[in-house]
């Protein structure tokens, strides 16, 4: 057996890789099945694994490693300190592949029980919670209503996404029933080898 791709060259070829399926032009699901399969390839590289270990925890932040210039898609990173939790959340119109590097992480997904009417308020009934272990793809299709969270436990995370978050409104649901938006988490440049550069603004 040859030796295993270096972190470097692992992430160059899933970029060619997302790349290439984009010229493809596919309806979204297979795309995103597809996209699925690429990332899986990725987060079970030992060595892009290694690379992560030093990437220091992010909580309230995205790492922004890679914006395609072409078809826009974007490869966040997310480093959760022990004991993170985020609320209920959607990705408005986006998709999003999501990878757990290292670590686990529990995704909890949930579905809109009333009529929508009410902008302002939202009944959610759970449809599943399920430990994420790392090497493990979850696919987030458009307004999905979902949260991660972990316990004693740092986590490292790939969220590719379709287009760059932060411009558009994104829906949070509250214990309470009160839906809110946000723009989402501060996005922070950053390159592989754990720099980061200047926030977005």
């Amino acid at each position: 057996m040859g030796r295993e791709k270096s972190g470097e060259m692992a992430f160059e070829e899933f970029i060619s890789g997302m790349r290439t399926l984009y010229e493809k032009k596919l309806t979204p699901e297979p795309h995103w099945q597809k996209a699925k399969e690429l990332l899986e390839q990725l987060v079970n590289n030992k060595n892009f694994k290694e690379m992560t270990d030093s990437w220091p925890t992010g909580d309230g932040k995205q790492y922004v490693i890679y914006e395609d210039p072409d078809y826009g898609f974007v490869v966040d990173g997310l480093v959760r300190g022990h004991y993170h939790a985020a609320v209920a959340h959607d990705h408005a119109h986006t998709w999003t592949a999501y990878g757990i590097v290292s670590g686990w992480e529990r995704m909890t997904r949930y579905v809109r029980t009333d009529d929508g009417s009410d902008s302002e308020r939202a009944d959610l009934q759970l449809v599943s919670s399920e430990i994420c272990e790392a090497g493990t793809v979850d696919i987030i299709p458009p307004w999905d209503i979902h949260t991660e969270s972990n316990e004693d436990n740092r986590a490292v995370a790939l969220s590719v996404r379709s287009e760059t978050l932060g411009h558009f409104d994104q829906n949070i649901f509250l214990e309470d029933g009160r839906v809110s938006t946000i723009r989402g988490l501060t996005r922070v440049g950053f390159a592989l080898d754990g720099t980061l550069t200047q926030a977005d603004t």
